[in-house]
């Protein structure tokens, strides 16, 4: 944070932009508005209100924040309230966001209008979206949601995201209450909540005192700390910041997104799969009724037979092999939208997205002149996923690092967990260790990093 003391490098282009086969591209983009225009007629039902729509979720045009006030954890991801959602805090949080939001808005002219413009009081404007609106107060254990917006406005005006930091801030004032960091670490610090996250932000943003080994992270900062302060690191995964989400049983998908992403964050994974099992068979038809994303007709039939209680719930349902299949897929679509530079609140981070694996190679194919398929696109992303994979395995990443901390879950399975990853590797192509075998490199063209893995050792006789 601030290393390189530098926010920001923005490019303005002033030449035109150049389309290789325009009329087939403005065809397809007419479906893609279609679409966005039929769902936003037809939200999604029986899911979070914030995800009933299309585009990021939408938490700054819906007030109704019981999901995640009630689920995800506070303080350092230490207390799910699940009493929190009353009809008072209702009331509040909804006046409170009426009176901050001016207008919402889009970026680059998209029509979902996922953020907002927001002046809360006399805090200067900014944009917000998603889930940064409780971030901060959620970490501070604050109830109040005017604080979110004031604080929200100074990281934004710092420019640090709203995920890692407030937790950082979280970690840093639970050690000062375990009498790890102490009054010294703290002076000057105001003593109410609110002002404590002021300060702390302020610190850290600044690298002054405590905030210079804050702003290194949760991770690094508790080896430095010491004393004790690593028990207190309980919500990194390679050495990277979570979202605060502790909850009951272990969740097959969400094992395998958390543990083996390569970009090590769980909303850079997740997104169009239902967060857990339908109720009722109707609701569950209706959900699998209208799917044409889906990379294969079959994984209908997984959410048919998905339930919330019996054999086929969590942890043992969906089965090893269907998570594989289904964590494949949404890697596939984030690895996409990041190549080419699409929002994943319009693709890979939405449930049913206008952007999907059957339009994306026409779209591509259209605007490049490149004549792509989706096998050939697959193979693309397969490509970047396994470069992405030799590289950290060059750096040391092996099977033990892939594991989500001791406390995400409750009730956890070892052995489940293990079968998991071994049967994800294979699937992926990987050896037991989570190293691309030479054969899968190979077939990827990419049989030069299978030399340089098996000249560091890394990879032995192509497998091993």
């Amino acid at each position: 944070m601030g290393d390189k003391k530098i926010k920001a490098i923005v490019v303005r282009g002033t030449g035109d932009v150049y389309i290789a086969r325009p009329e087939a591209f403005m065809d397809e983009m007419q479906g893609v508005t279609d679409y966005i225009q039929f769902r936003w007629a037809n939200p999604i039902k029986d899911v979070m209100t914030i995800m009933s729509g299309i585009g990021s979720p939408q938490e700054m045009l819906h007030t109704d924040e019981k999901w995640h006030t009630e689920n995800f954890a506070w303080g350092n991801a230490r207390t799910r309230r699940r009493d929190f959602w009353t009809e008072e805090i209702e009331a509040s949080w909804t006046k409170s966001q009426h009176g901050a939001v001016k207008r919402l808005i889009s970026c680059f002219n998209c029509p979902t209008q996922c953020g907002a413009l927001i002046s809360q009081k006399d805090t200067p404007r900014y944009m917000a979206k998603c889930f940064g609106k409780l971030t901060y107060a959620m970490a501070a254990y604050v109830d109040d949601l005017e604080f979110g917006w004031k604080i929200l406005q100074r990281a934004s005006e710092y420019g640090v995201d709203s995920f890692s930091t407030p937790q950082i801030l979280a970690f840093a004032v639970e050690l000062y209450e375990a009498g790890i960091l102490t009054d010294k670490d703290f002076a000057g610090c105001p003593p109410d909540k609110e002002g404590r996250f002021f300060w702390l932000l302020d610190r850290v943003v600044r690298r002054e005192g405590i905030g210079d080994i804050l702003a290194d992270g949760v991770y690094f900062a508790a080896r430095k700390i010491g004393n004790g302060a690593e028990a207190f690191d309980h919500n990194t995964i390679k050495k990277h910041e979570q979202l605060p989400i502790k909850l009951g049983t272990m969740d097959p998908l969400y094992f395998l997104m958390l543990s083996t992403n390569e970009k090590i964050s769980i909303t850079q994974m997740e997104g169009q799969w239902p967060q857990s099992a339908f109720p009722t068979m109707e609701q569950r038809e209706a959900f699998v009724k209208d799917w044409p994303q889906l990379p294969d007709d079959k994984f209908k039939q997984y959410v048919l037979d998905w339930e919330l209680r019996g054999e086929k719930s969590i942890p043992h349902f969906p089965t090893p092999e269907m998570c594989s299949e289904i964590v494949d897929w949404m890697e596939m679509m984030h690895n996409i939208d990041d190549a080419t530079g699409m929002c994943c609140g319009m693709s890979s981070f939405c449930f049913k997205p206008p952007y999907h694996i059957h339009n994306y190679p026409r779209l591509i194919s259209a605007a490049t002149g490149l004549d792509i398929d989706e096998d050939g696109l697959k193979k693309i992303v397969n490509r970047s996923r396994n470069l992405h994979r030799a590289f950290n395995n060059r750096r040391g990443m092996t099977r033990a690092d892939e594991k989500p901390p001791a406390d995400h879950w409750k009730k956890r399975f070892p052995e489940l967990e293990e079968q998991l990853l071994s049967t994800y590797y294979k699937f992926k192509g990987w050896n037991n260790d989570g190293i691309p075998t030479r054969e899968k490199l190979e077939e990827l063209d990419l049989g030069y990093v299978a030399d340089d893995l098996e000249k560091r050792g890394i990879l032995k006789n192509g497998q091993n």
